[in-house]
């Protein structure tokens, strides 16, 4: 198993950390659900974070899935699938009430976000690696504007917004969206940014 991407949950960037909380507590999201689950970082800091909401999270790769389930194993309010990501959003009940964090990629293979957001019938939807167009914020090329058609509105992350905490890790930064379907959120921060949609 391949860990030197520096790991740590939400890759320890705090910034992203407090963007996808934030949102969590504006909705007051009873279900969590991850795409792309890796070692598990970021499933055990929200689990910690919130031991009442369900999470759900799932990944295809066969070693990040034994891991993951042995090391989450202790949170009862955590359930760890060893499928596709757009084969657990069709196939699993969620309420209105649910905040999707879509990081599913694995090397080599098509990037799933398309699929996922056409399946997503309601929820908020958190997108790693998405293009934002700042110096210094990572992205996968795949991931833009585009791959988010038959959403709401979409805001980024607002690389000037002042956070309560400084952002330490530099060398793994990335840009976010975020948007819904068929579902309220608070925009009203500065730490988010709308994205004009063409």
């Amino acid at each position: 198993m391949d860990l030197n991407d520096g790991g740590g949950p939400f890759g320890f960037d705090i910034h992203k950390a407090y963007e996808v909380c934030t949102l969590i507590n504006d909705i007051d999201a009873s279900f969590i659900i991850e795409t792309g689950s890796n070692t598990g970082d970021t499933t055990e800091f929200l689990a910690k974070l919130y031991p009442t909401k369900t999470i759900i999270t799932c990944d295809i790769n066969n070693n990040y899935f034994n891991f993951a389930k042995e090391r989450l194993a202790k949170y009862r309010n955590v359930t760890v699938h060893n499928v596709s990501s757009v084969y657990l959003i069709n196939n699993i009940k969620y309420p209105k009430d649910t905040l999707f964090y879509l990081d599913a990629h694995e090397n080599g293979m098509e990037l799933p976000l398309r699929q996922e957001i056409k399946s997503i019938k309601h929820g908020i939807i958190a997108i790693d690696d998405f293009n934002i167009n700042a110096p210094g914020y990572a992205y996968e090329p795949e991931i833009n504007i585009d791959c988010i058609k038959g959403t709401d509105d979409v805001y980024t992350n607002n690389p000037l917004a002042k956070y309560p905490f400084p952002l330490l890790q530099r060398s793994r930064r990335c840009g976010r969206a975020y948007t819904t379907k068929k579902v309220k959120a608070n925009w009203n921060h500065e730490i988010f940014k709308k994205l004009c949609k063409s």
